[in-house]
């Protein structure tokens, strides 16, 4: 685990069937920018924090990499700013989108805060990969918590 920020809302055998919340969170003084709101870099920090917390439900995550030798790589991830996001406030990333496809993996996320406002979007596009031959191969769907 990189980040230790969020609070993870998704319980252990719940079918992720979006739109829903999975993490929670609040801007931390670290996060603010000297624009006076939330810098960049961390709502990337915090969509990637909830893309691991799908990862580890899906047994993709540490696990997969450790002992299966196989891990999933972003080759791909957009952001749209839509509003900005201030020291304390609360908000939620809210899973849009879901799609296996061979050997890819797409996520849409959304941050959400208190008053329901989207303050960001966010997809990733991540390959699953052998890490033994550094090759892209799909997902052994028997394997699969989906």
């Amino acid at each position: 685990k990189i980040f230790n920020e969020l609070i993870n809302l998704i319980t252990k055998n719940q079918k992720l069937i979006p739109p829903m919340r999975i993490a929670e969170g609040r801007v931390i003084e670290n996060w603010i920018d000297y624009n006076d709101h939330m810098n960049m870099a961390y709502y990337v920090q915090c969509f990637e924090e909830s893309s691991d917390f799908i990862l580890e439900h899906f047994d993709l995550g540490y696990d997969y990499a450790t002992t299966h030798k196989k891990g999933v790589f972003v080759i791909k991830c957009e952001i749209n700013y839509k509003k900005e996001i201030k020291l304390g406030e609360k908000f939620f990333i809210s899973l849009e989108g879901l799609v296996f496809q061979g050997k890819k993996l797409i996520l849409n996320l959304s941050m959400i805060d208190d008053q329901s406002n989207i303050c960001a979007d966010y997809e990733i596009l991540n390959l699953n990969v052998d890490l033994k031959t550094k090759k892209s191969i799909s997902f052994n769907k028997e394997e699969l918590k989906y």
